[in-house]
């Protein structure tokens, strides 16, 4: 007696449960096709024997894998750490235009002394007292640099606020421009007789802004923290900022976003000298009063009756 068959045969005469048959099966007649389970049909549920020649062969493969995968991250570490890969030169091009605007900053401070050597020796021969008087309007100016007693307020970004789940870092606030803003406008208030922020000095015409993450003093860039150097009275400047606006801003933003703030006395402080402007010309207009009017006729009656030139005597 042979074998049952199944009892819906598959066209063709091919196995029942091979891809192509189910296939054609299904564009016959999909109610024809029997499902397939495990107990009936163990080869479709096939898996590779589980023995220990397979264990050591896959074993094998993944440590060939993970040696290549360490291959490859070396070798990229090692081609991004090479002198001439392009993070190495764009760092070396960054530390050559440093030196260079140094450079540039120590021939315009020899060249800038030079003009007022000059400049000095000009005005004592001319007027004696014109030189007291551009000193005056150079110190107005913040074109010299003063020394004296003074306090310095120190603004730095928060400490690492504590990090959520699955975050590494916390958050950092950072010091802003409206913050060096609101301090610096405090101090002047206060009556600071001259201020400098990281050594840039501020005058009447200057300007604190910011690009990015990075706060710009007259277009340079600064990095925390920020000491704000003002020349006067500790005692008074201190009072003065603490009990007013400054102070109580600064209060806010220290316990409310964690912004560290910080006070340094000292009776030998140095803001330095600001760069000069350019120099303009002026001249003093003519009085009205005195320069002859264009439409005057009287003015050039008189111009036409004078002779131009001498004339012979005749007989």
């Amino acid at each position: 007696m042979r074998e049952s068959e199944p009892k819906h045969p598959t066209p063709h005469g091919e196995t029942p449960y091979s891809p192509t048959s189910l296939l054609r099966a299904l564009t016959a007649n999909p109610y024809d096709v029997d499902p397939l389970r495990k107990d009936e049909h163990p080869a479709g549920e096939a898996a590779p024997p589980d023995n220990r020649i397979t264990r050591s062969i896959t074993l094998l493969i993944a440590v060939v894998l993970g040696f290549a995968v360490a291959v490859a991250v070396i070798d990229l570490r090692r081609e991004a750490a090479a002198e001439d890969s392009p993070r190495a030169l764009l760092e070396q091009e960054v530390l050559q235009t440093r030196e260079e605007a140094d450079e540039l900053e120590a021939r315009q401070e020899d060249l800038e002394g030079q003009v007022a050597e000059a400049q000095g020796a000009v005005l004592e021969g001319s007027d004696t007292e014109a030189s007291e008087r551009l000193g005056d309007f150079e110190a107005a100016g913040a074109a010299v640099a003063l020394t004296g007693p003074g306090t310095v307020l120190v603004l730095d970004d928060s400490a690492p606020l504590p990090a959520s789940p699955g975050v590494e870092e916390g958050t950092v606030n950072r010091v802003t421009d409206g913050d060096l803003q609101i301090a610096v406008n405090g101090l002047w208030a206060a009556g600071a007789e001259a201020i400098a922020v990281n050594g840039q000095r501020l005058s009447s015409t200057s300007a604190i802004r910011t690009a990015g993450s990075a706060v710009l003093v007259d277009f340079r860039p600064l990095s925390p923290p920020y000491r704000i150097t003002a020349l006067g009275d500790p005692e008074q400047l201190h009072a003065a900022v603490d009990d007013g606006e400054t102070g109580a801003y600064l209060e806010e933003i220290s316990t409310r976003f964690g912004v560290r703030t910080s006070w340094e006395d000292g009776e030998e402080l140095t803001v330095p000298a600001r760069s000069p402007g350019s120099l303009r010309e002026a001249t003093v207009p003519e009085d009205e009063s005195t320069a002859p009017a264009e439409d005057d006729p009287s003015s050039a009656a008189t111009d036409a009756a004078e002779p131009s030139g001498s004339e012979e005597e005749t007989p």
